[in-house]
């Protein structure tokens, strides 16, 4: 193949060989390490979505669903200045986008059986997309029933939730506290303090 070359063609080769080879190797090496690292950013989402999708209100399930437009936007195309997104990708973005918009449409179902219905309908779509998106071999049915929550867990959420709600009405929206005398002190006592009130 360097036959025909002259030695000075044959050293150009060999030097730029010697000079690229590292340098090819470090950005090959850097390239499935932002790889694996975006690939482990995406499985903690998931998993962070899988341990808490029994309770949706939790802090870490609101910031993994948070950050899903992040970890599936795909990827910048510098000269194109445009984003380019795998079917996985776009997939896993669109069904977070259904269930995002869902969840701000509470008023416009008749009841809210029917808006828990659709959101559950809607969340399993996007873990689905997710898993799909991470080569994980699950079915709808699989994830949208194979949980587990205790009852007490529920109970408590719903409990704290109307303690939240009674003082919302109390402190915003001007609802007046109830207030019973459940023992009258003495009549003696009463008067007493009656006259010591009238007295200063």
């Amino acid at each position: 193949m360097f036959e025909n070359l002259d030695m000075s063609t044959k050293d150009i080769i060999m030097t730029a060989a010697v000079i690229l080879g590292p340098i090819l190797a470090v950005q090959a090496q850097k390239f499935i390490e932002r790889t694996q690292e975006k690939k482990n950013r995406r499985m903690a989402l998931f998993k962070t979505l899988m341990s808490t999708r029994a309770e949706r209100l939790n802090r870490d399930h609101v910031q993994a669903l948070n950050m899903i437009d992040i970890e599936f936007y795909g990827r910048l195309l510098p000269f194109l200045k445009t984003r380019y997104q795998t079917r996985k990708e776009q997939a896993v973005t669109h069904a977070w986008k259904s269930y995002n918009s869902h969840l701000n449409q509470k008023d416009e179902y008749e009841s809210l059986e029917q808006w828990i219905k659709k959101g559950d309908e809607l969340f399993t779509n996007m873990l689905y997309a997710i898993t799909q998106s991470l080569n994980y071999d699950y079915d709808k049915v699989q994830l949208q029933r194979d949980c587990y929550r205790p009852i007490a867990h529920g109970n408590i959420e719903n409990t704290q939730l109307a303690i939240l709600d009674g003082l919302d009405q109390l402190v915003n929206k001007g609802r007046p506290l109830p207030m019973y005398v459940v023992n009258f002190p003495p009549q003696e006592q009463a008067d007493n303090n009656e006259q010591d009130i009238h007295n200063n």
